[in-house]
């Protein structure tokens, strides 16, 4: 009797073993969350006047995972970089060091031309999709650092959660995508088929058609996004269009 009861006592501790280094090896989920940065300068920031340059950052942060969300931060915070600065600050490594030359150039800014009003930054990202196969920011942001008047844009990236890898073009859609767009592109903007596809004005390279820059997904559209100076003039704006994802099924490699 007593060796059964070792015998048992022998096989629960093997079983709970094991089931112990399956838990330990399961893989920390995925999961993001919403994380703001606000930097100021200025004499009445925090008076009625207001007279304050500001950089407000409100970023989408990947968590659990490590590996795979240090490879999204990166790739977002380099995105949010290059949105901001300019290509003479490519040493800046983090938000941080972002926020701090913003307001250290118009710092140098106001103390060359005493009527330099503030500069005002803003970048807000949100998780438009999520699924097993994709994760897909966007980006939005809003800039005025002098001149005539600010920018504005949206942007778009697109991950594999599996890897972390930023997703590009060809990784999500046929080749024959492009010329469905075009289609339809046309069709929203008047241009006759048989027309150059800049007739009525816009600013296609060589006069060809191409898809733009930044292209994201929600739970049932694809957004395609020509951004202000990409197809058009500023005084024309962003060019959004939005196709039901139903159409673009067809054009997806992993449908």
């Amino acid at each position: 009797m007593l060796r059964k009861f070792f015998r048992l006592l022998l096989l629960v501790l093997i079983f709970s073993g094991c089931k112990r280094d399956k838990e330990e090896k399961q893989p920390i989920p995925l999961r993001f969350e919403k994380e703001s940065l606000v930097k100021k300068a200025g004499e009445n920031c925090d008076t009625a006047d207001y007279d304050c340059s500001i950089i407000t950052l409100d970023v989408v942060r990947a968590k659990g995972a490590s590996e795979i969300s240090q490879r999204i931060n990166r790739n977002l915070d380099t995105h949010v970089i290059q949105l901001i600065s300019s290509e003479e600050e490519a040493a800046i490594s983090s938000l941080e060091e972002l926020s701090e030359k913003f307001l250290s150039d118009y710092r140098d800014a106001a103390e060359n031309f005493s009527e330099e009003p503030p500069w005002e930054a803003y970048v807000n990202e949100n998780i438009y999709l999520r699924t097993d196969t994709i994760v897909s920011v966007g980006i939005s942001m809003e800039i005025f650092s002098g001149g005539a008047h600010g920018y504005k844009n949206l942007t778009f990236l697109n991950f594999d959660p599996r890897t972390g890898e930023k997703l590009a073009y060809n990784d999500i859609f046929e080749p024959e995508f492009s010329a469905f767009v075009e289609e339809r592109f046309r069709r929203e903007q008047n241009i006759p088929e048989a027309d150059n596809i800049n007739s009525t004005g816009f600013w296609f390279e060589d006069n060809n058609f191409h898809l733009p820059e930044n292209i994201g997904f929600s739970e049932d559209k694809v957004i395609l996004v020509y951004n202000a100076y990409e197809i058009a003039a500023y005084a024309a704006g962003e060019i959004l269009m939005e196709i039901p994802i139903e159409e673009v099924r067809p054009f997806l490699k992993n449908e």
